[in-house]
């Protein structure tokens, strides 16, 4: 099923200088629909959101159909966020052997942890913001998924002939997202919140610091369904993941958190502002990014799965390459070891 890799060895760069612009699109599968944002990124102008799609639940076939029909895919490189059931993270130190053997020390090292045999499992990494204390050791944030999960994943658009690039997790589109807001330079963090659960996403000067999915368990009991009572607790969680950023890596503190988009963005924003004593903002994705007039304004229940199919399209294929020359990944790109096997 699954075809020839070779284009992967291309220089990015070399193909950028005979087109300065590209467009990418990003698709996240949340728990009620597929979302798909097509983002021009220009050499000279940016980026712009020209496009949104979003396919309420329905078959991956059916959905993948409609966006081709919609004309969103066309002449893309299209991104693939996998949901967050279909991989888990681990934040490790950096195992002391050479670069190039880091994949396998890693499926060696998270043999005790996976539920699942790591010969069957994709594993990828991605190097986290070093410390402060330069004699600390490096920390990397493992990712692992079941082999034929991402394979389940990928196949209805990889057999619908789609030009999908990458499979990539939601924690690097959100640090894609943050490092274009306004304070990226300094320490800050971002909470993306969707129906079950939040992310929140910490970078310092673009490199990632933490992340960590925090869930939102639905009480039995009516008072603490509360959106008051919901908000503290995520605020409260906020707080300690803060705290540990700061106590761990000696980088310096963390200036803003942005919340949402969210419904409920406004409250917990309120709720993190008093327990963190940060500024606490709230996202608003068509205030802060480039959007064509021809994108229709957000739903506000639709806005938080579309923050991670851009964060996806912002995707920097240009790092990504050079990074891998480098053995660094700055991002995850399973597709190629997906084909290879």
């Amino acid at each position: 099923m699954f075809g020839s890799d070779w284009l992967y060895g291309l220089p990015w760069r070399a193909l950028r200088r005979a087109r300065r612009a590209s467009v990418q699109v990003g698709l996240h599968r949340s728990a009620t629909r597929l979302v798909a944002a097509r983002v021009r990124l220009d050499a000279d102008s940016g980026y712009s959101v020209e496009q949104l799609e979003i396919v309420e639940s329905q078959r991956d076939e059916q959905a993948v159909a409609q966006l081709l029909q919609r004309g969103i895919l066309r002449d893309a490189h299209v991104i693939l966020v996998l949901g967050a059931e279909h991989y888990n993270t681990y934040p490790l130190p950096a195992p002391t052997v050479p670069q190039t053997e880091l994949r396998e020390a890693l499926r060696w090292k998270l043999r005790e942890m996976l539920s699942y045999s790591p010969e069957d499992a994709v594993i990828d990494f991605v190097h986290l913001a070093p410390a402060a204390d330069s004699r600390a050791a490096e920390s990397l944030l493992a990712v692992a998924a079941l082999r034929r999960s991402v394979a389940q994943a990928t196949a209805p658009f990889l057999e619908a002939g789609i030009d999908l690039r990458a499979v990539d997790i939601a924690e690097m589109a959100q640090r894609n997202v943050l490092v274009r807001l306004p304070g990226a330079e300094a320490g800050s963090a971002l909470l993306g919140i969707e129906e079950s659960s939040a992310l929140l996403t910490v970078v310092h000067q673009g490199a990632l610091c933490l992340t960590r999915r925090i869930q939102i368990p639905r009480s039995l009991n009516v008072d603490d369904d509360d959106p008051e009572h919901v908000a503290a607790r995520i605020a409260t969680q906020v707080q300690r993941s803060l705290e540990v950023v700061e106590r761990q890596s000696g980088l310096p503190p963390i200036r803003t958190v942005w919340i949402g988009p969210h419904p409920d963005c406004a409250l917990i924003a309120r709720c993190a502002a008093e327990q963190t004593g940060l500024d606490c903002l709230q996202l608003d994705l068509q205030a802060e990014f480039r959007f064509a007039t021809t994108v229709r304004e957000l739903a506000p229940e639709q806005a938080p799965a579309v923050l991670v199919a851009i964060g996806a399209a912002l995707r920097n294929e240009d790092a990504a390459a050079a990074d891998r020359l480098a053995a660094k990944p700055a991002a995850l790109s399973w597709l190629p070891r997906l084909k290879a096997a």
